[in-house]
């Protein structure tokens, strides 16, 4: 044996030996109260041949009303309208100022078809609401799709259901493979969602994952509103400042919220993210500076909630993320974030996991329970992690897994009614007799 694994090991004998007596005082601790767990909605059910399942929200006084002269043409070599003036323009507004049918135009009282991109440009701003606009069909036929995209310009969106829609099958498209209709904010434009559905959106064209901002000095939000069954439920690029708060995402192809690629000082908090095909909420590339907090997040295909790729300086708070396909909560490859105050549990895997390169994270007052592998996971290079004053029981495994050739400091945690509490591995150390670990069925700490 090496010298330096024969200190290790004899500084481990040495300290298991000192705190035989904390332990064994330990067994007696009272166990926390058992955990008050979230209510898992049954799966949703969404036709597609009516998507629009909720009910419109009533006009209200104060809305924005419109000024200036539109100015707004249809060219037909692009298939595109152009809105180059005019602030808060209604769709029939627009609609009159282009004058052409086969483009857009209204099919039942509050029912509208666009068989056209429309393209918001320069000062102008489009706004669809209801009761005026209750149902946006973006038409896809013929090889054209039909999509809104403010370019620079404005898009307000309140109260109105969006979705694709295909003549053939008198439906929401459901076919992602030869396009979708989608929507689209860049190059400096805002777009705001209110109280909107936003469904059967989008494929995998760059450009085209349903509900996207992209581009920096891009900005707006989504607040009250339900996204379902796009390609990506939300997504963003190189996007500052993006709210996205109060809504329900569920039933996406791949993620519910995927802010991507330099996206920063972002807000993401109380909503409901669920049944997606991968992770639920991923920051991935570059994200940082942002806020992941109070969101109920279950039964997504992979992940709950995920840092990925230099993600750094991000904080995940009080949120509920539990009956994952694998991990509650995943940081990777991003560093000097803080989970705090979240409850994870009843996963397929780990609750929390801290992995590849990841450093000098802090998961603070967390309560990791009943997940099937381990409560928390710190493992690859995942050195200078800090677990400290969390709740971490009834894990199918370990209460901490730890294989990391670095410093993790495991301090003030209860750690109880695991297989065993703690198991460390490669080299790391012992922790001090700062946490209360009991009732573990086989081991309080393991070695190996």
């Amino acid at each position: 044996m090496p010298p330096a694994r024969r200190t290790l090991r004899a500084t481990t004998l040495g300290v298991l030996v000192a705190a035989s007596a904390l332990l064994a005082g330990a067994c007696s601790a009272p166990t926390p109260d058992p955990l008050t767990r979230q209510e898992a909605a049954p799966k949703a059910t969404v036709d597609p041949a009516q998507p629009c399942s909720r009910e419109a929200p009533a006009a209200t006084g104060g809305e924005q009303q419109a000024s200036g002269d539109v100015s707004a043409s249809f060219t037909a070599a692009t298939n595109t309208i152009e809105l180059r003036s005019g602030t808060g323009v209604s769709l029939p507004a627009l609609a009159d100022a282009v004058g052409n049918d086969n483009a857009l135009r209204e099919v039942g009282e509050g029912e509208w078809e666009l068989r056209a991109d429309i393209s918001v440009v320069g000062e102008a701003s489009l706004h669809i609401k209801t009761p005026e606009v209750r149902w946006l069909k973006l038409v896809s036929e013929d090889g054209k799709i039909a999509s809104l995209k403010p370019l620079g310009g404005g898009l307000e969106i309140d109260g109105s259901c969006i979705t694709s829609w295909d003549p053939a099958t008198n439906t929401a498209d459901t076919n992602q493979d030869d396009g979708r209709g989608y929507i689209l904010a860049r190059d400096g434009a805002e777009m705001n969602i209110d109280n909107a559905e936003i469904r059967y959106l989008g494929s995998g064209d760059v450009e085209s994952y349903g509900l996207s901002w992209r581009t920096e000095g891009t900005t707006g939000g989504i607040t009250n509103s339900v996204v379902s069954h796009n390609y990506f439920g939300l997504y963003s690029y190189e996007v500052g400042g993006l709210v996205v708060a109060d809504s329900e995402f569920h039933d996406n192809t791949l993620y519910g919220v995927d802010p991507h690629t330099g996206s920063h000082d972002m807000t993401i908090e109380r909503n409901v993210v669920h049944d997606n095909g991968k992770h639920g909420i991923i920051l991935a590339e570059d994200c940082t500076d942002s806020v992941i907090r109070d969101n109920i997040v279950y039964r997504n295909n992979h992940h709950g909630i995920v840092l990925y790729l230099r993600s750094d300086r991000n904080t995940i708070e009080g949120n509920d993320t539990f009956a994952n396909a694998a991990q509650g909560i995943n940081i990777n490859e991003s560093n000097d974030s803080i989970i705090r105050g979240n409850r994870v549990y009843d996963n397929n895997e780990s609750g929390i996991g801290i992995t590849q390169t990841s450093q000098n994270n802090l998961v603070e007052n967390n309560q990791a329970r009943g997940n099937k592998q381990d409560g928390v996971r710190v493992v690859s290079e995942a050195a200078q992690t800090t677990l400290r004053a969390n709740t971490l029981g009834e894990n199918g495994r370990y209460g901490v897994y730890v294989d990391v050739d670095g410093d993790v400091d495991i301090a003030d945690n209860t750690i109880f009614a695991n297989r065993s509490g703690i198991m460390l591995k490669g080299s790391a150390v012992v922790p001090d007799g700062d946490n209360s670990i009991f009732s573990n069925a086989e081991d309080a700490i393991v070695n190996d």
